[in-house]
């Protein structure tokens, strides 16, 4: 029955309001963004001064206060993770509630991304009361009509960046198909403009990179190459010189996506000859040397290139003899005619593992020995540490200052503004590189170091037992700089030990610089390293 007695204020606690929003007319603020996406738009219409201009003029036109320009520079609308993009958002994050419209000359400027710009502007005005408006186009999106009107624009935005993609990528097509390479020219060229006229020419360094190729076919292993073309100032790595081995380009082929698998002959001038290309590739799918094809991992020769040839300095390789079902180690070297059976070389490491062997009753000694070395290594390393992040938390705050004097209270101009920030970020650079050389970033080092110690009772038939990347790992933490072989005393040396494996070898007595089979060199100049596990930890 229905109660007429009860009032209808005792169930206003129970009522519901709609979420507050900021209204866009409470306050006069705005923020300013310019962009251009290429340098061709700054001639045009779309030029950076043209963009600020029209805005500022209508700023005083409407009596709004800018508190802060962003952009001004060449940034893309094709994505939302622009610097200055992303900067200006922050800001307005920052300063809720106190500005009332995002300013751009038109509505692509803001962004090309379609659907994604929507909710973005859908964002700002819902959950900042910031509105977004373009001047030369202008829209009230203080209504349903408005916003849809909005929309549509952006959406058109999207829809002319797909078309002039299209007839971009149509036209590069196109070009590759006569030949001509339209990107950026590979390591060795340089595109240029000759009379009006985008051509790819070789350029000096491309001249010295020749001979990588012509040593490759000389029989140099790429570990040789490399080293050669340090010689004569070019600085590789391995994965960059295979992609250039294997790249059609500098023999006078171009082939990209757009080509659909076709090769096509470039107008470019050639670095090599198309049989030479082509031999340089049978070369590196399969090493007439050794009449087989080399395994790039393979548990029977986990020491391949780990080991060096004490004569040539070249490291080994690891191959079968598939009659005989046997896995040797060989130096690569053409001549060196060193061949070791990998039986031999693995039970070998497998002896020189024994010298890090550690009994269960030196175990907590060697670990409080070990803690107390690792203490007083890193005492200078986190002093110096504290002193600089106080110097980096100083270089922030002064970053942040000359941020705001710049971009919001003026009253820095934007040559003192260069200045001051790359004198600062010059600064911070150095700041962080001298924090990792000093960083310690190990935890609960005395379990780590107690799991280390247990593995090391029996490390030689761990190392057997394991994979290949897993043996390979244990083998570069105990021996950085890898082990030469020495072919008349058939053992190996070494110039480096992880210096925890050091002391451990030292404090069990089995560290004998004259010990036949591994006679180790520069003791003193190891590097102190502490491990994670089984992996270091080293002070980069």
């Amino acid at each position: 029955m229905k109660n007429s007695a009860l009032s209808p204020v005792l169930f206003q606690q129970f009522g519901k309001r709609s979420h507050e929003v900021v209204k866009i007319e409470d306050t006069k603020n705005v923020v300013v963004y310019t962009r251009v996406s290429s340098k061709e738009q700054a001639d045009k219409n779309l030029s950076l001064e043209t963009q600020k201009k029209a805005i500022e003029e209508y700023t005083i036109r409407n009596g709004l206060t800018i508190s802060a320009y962003f952009g001004g520079t060449y940034e893309s609308a094709k994505t939302d993770g622009r610097k200055e993009f992303s900067r200006m958002l922050e800001f307005i994050k920052r300063n809720k509630r106190t500005i009332s419209q995002l300013l751009v000359y038109s509505i692509d400027r803001f962004s090309r991304t379609g659907g994604a710009a929507i909710k973005l502007a859908t964002d700002l005005r819902e959950q900042y009361g910031i509105s977004v408006f373009a001047v030369t186009q202008p829209t009230d999106t203080s209504n349903p009509s408005g916003v849809l009107h909005q929309n549509i624009q952006l959406l058109f935005s999207e829809y002319d960046n797909q078309l002039r993609k299209q007839k971009i990528v149509a036209g590069m097509k196109n070009k590759l198909e006569k030949g001509i390479w339209v990107l950026k020219a590979p390591q060795g060229y340089d595109n240029v403009t000759i009379n009006g006229e985008r051509k790819i020419v070789l350029n000096d360094e491309g001249k010295r990179l020749k001979k990588a190729f012509q040593w490759k076919l000389a029989g140099y292993s790429n570990t040789e190459i490399l080293e050669k073309l340090e010689g004569v100032g070019i600085f590789l790595y391995p994965q960059q010189l295979c992609r250039i081995f294997a790249n059609p380009f500098y023999c006078g082929y171009i082939t990209h996506g757009l080509l659909e698998g076709k090769i096509v002959e470039g107008v470019h001038e050639k670095l090599i000859t198309p049989e030479q290309f082509l031999h340089i590739n049978e070369i590196r799918q399969q090493s007439p040397q050794y009449g087989v094809k080399h395994e790039s991992e393979n548990d029977n020769v986990p020491l391949r290139r780990f080991i060096k040839c004490d004569v040539c300095g070249t490291p080994f390789t690891g191959y079968i003899v598939k009659k005989k079902k046997l896995y040797y180690y060989k130096c690569r070297t053409k001549g060196c005619k060193c061949n070791v059976s990998a039986k031999t070389f693995n039970s070998m490491f497998a002896q020189v593992l024994e010298t890090f062997r550690v009994t269960p009753d030196m175990q907590n000694p060697l670990l409080f020995s070990l803690i107390h070395k690792f203490e007083e290594s890193v005492k200078g390393d986190r002093e110096q540490g504290k002193e600089l992040k106080e110097q980096l938390k100083e270089i922030d705050t002064n970053l942040e200052t000359i941020e705001e004097d710049f971009w919001v209270r003026k009253t820095l101009d934007k040559g003192r503004y260069d200045n001051f920030r790359a004198k600062y970020n010059d600064q911070k650079e150095t700041i962080l590189k001298n924090l990792r050389d000093c960083a310690v970033s190990i935890s609960n080092l005395e379990n780590e170091l107690e799991k280390l110690l247990r593995g090391c009772e029996n490390i030689n038939e761990i190392w057997a037992s394991a994979k290949f990347a897993d043996k390979e790992i244990i083998q570069n933490i105990i021996f950085p700089s890898g082990l030469v072989y020495d072919r008349k005393n058939k053992g190996f040396r070494t110039e480096e030990i992880n210096e925890v494996f050091q002391h451990i070898a030292r404090e069990m007595g089995n560290l004998d610089d004259n010990k036949k089979g591994l006679t180790p060199f520069l003791w003193d100049k190891s590097s102190w390293v502490v491990p994670t596990g089984i992996e270091p930890v080293s002070k980069v």
